[in-house]
């Protein structure tokens, strides 16, 4: 009995809170061994594993946070994509999204886009060429998806047919962009030597403007109708440049307001983390939680962790994700390049919760449905 048939017929026959245009499957039988449907949970979590360079092992994870499979084996999934799809996903899983019930997937290494749906099987892929460059990360906004492309352009993209409809050009090597207010901001890491974020006007698709930034942006949120930013800086260098956390105004003047390495926000509050490898072997490190209010800009150094379990404090992270949902909080390790890593959840209040293990090599990011 294939697992995409259990997932596939029971979104189906599940009332869910969002409608399917369609649910039929005739290729598969819609009945598990015992002649029962299986439900599909109602709040579902895939987890990104990034996997190794050139290795072919990125996988996507399947999570039920509230434990309500009517099978509970089917609360975990490893790589539920390999399961529903009967392939691998791919080379470096780099980035996923989550637009109209639709599961959008960036394989940067090997440069396509896959759109699944919300039970993980495969619909529709778009394969990039050596001219656009690597993959990196994406945004959605009005059924377009807009991809940042290693060789300094950002592509729109039909998200039903997947087919490219225009390019603009931005910075060299851009990483992840977000939108705010009819906008599209960019940030372009130059590999290491970037200094500006790009920002698009999305009626016209031009680029309006660039502003100059700390050195070596790569990550992007949007809160409270601005735009935050983390900068990578350089380690190779002495003295090395550090990370560095900014506010980009309203009016593009930039703001430095702490040290860190991840973030993710949750009702106008950003979760931060400073995680230090200090051994790339082990991937053992130190790491420090804080938040930042965003209606009120203010930094709070005060840990937002109430019950940390100990070895989260000396474990490198990769990365932090919040179920929209509830505002649970997602906070995952590397492993160890052979070993999988682990993802730590946390309720809002900063209540451990549980431990798991992603699933996969380098767990990437974490979307919710």
């Amino acid at each position: 009995m294939k697992v995409r048939s259990l997932l596939w017929s029971a979104l189906c026959m599940l009332a869910l809170s969002v409608t399917f245009s369609s649910c039929s499957d005739d290729d598969d039988d819609p009945w598990d061994d015992n002649g029962s449907t299986v439900e599909l949970p109602q709040r579902r979590a895939f987890i990104l594993n990034e996997g190794m360079s050139k290795a072919n092992n990125a996988g996507i994870a399947f999570y039920a946070p509230n434990k309500d499979a009517k099978d509970s084996q089917n609360n975990f999934i490893s790589n539920i994509y390999l399961k529903q799809n009967n392939k691998n996903l791919g080379d470096t899983g780099q980035d996923i999204i989550e637009h109209e019930d639709k599961i959008y997937v960036i394989l940067s290494g090997s440069k396509v886009l896959l759109r699944l749906n919300a039970a993980g099987v495969e619909e529709a892929r778009l394969s990039f060429t050596e001219e656009d460059g690597d993959p990196r990360y994406m945004e959605a906004e009005d059924n377009k998806i807009y991809v940042t492309l290693y060789s300094g352009k950002v592509a729109r993209i039909d998200a039903n047919t997947l087919k490219i409809e225009a390019y603009v050009t931005v910075g060299k090597n851009p990483e992840q962009i977000v939108e705010e207010n009819g906008k599209l901001y960019v940030a372009n890491s130059g590999w290491g030597e970037g200094t500006t974020v790009s920002v698009i006007d999305i009626a016209t698709f031009t680029k309006d403007k660039e502003i100059e930034v700390a050195l070596n942006p790569n990550l992007l949120l949007e809160a409270n109708d601005e735009v935050y930013l983390i900068s990578w800086g350089i380690s190779w260098t002495t003295p090395a440049v550090p990370y560095a956390f900014q506010r980009i105004k309203s009016d593009g003047t930039v703001e430095n307001i702490s040290v860190a390495t991840h973030f993710a926000e949750h009702d106008d509050i950003i979760y931060l983390a400073n995680s230090t490898v200090t051994d790339w072997e082990t991937y053992a490190g130190t790491n420090s939680f804080f938040s930042y209010n965003t209606k009120t800009h203010a930094l709070n150094n005060a840990t937002f962790m109430k019950d940390m379990p100990q070895e989260l404090g000396t474990t490198a992270i990769r990365g932090i994700s919040i179920d929209d949902k509830t505002g649970d909080i997602y906070i995952y390790t590397y492993g160890t390049g052979v070993t999988n890593g682990d993802v730590y959840r946390f309720k809002n209040n900063g209540t451990f919760i549980e431990k798991f293990d992603c699933g996969g090599i380098f767990p990437s990011k974490i979307v919710f449905l």
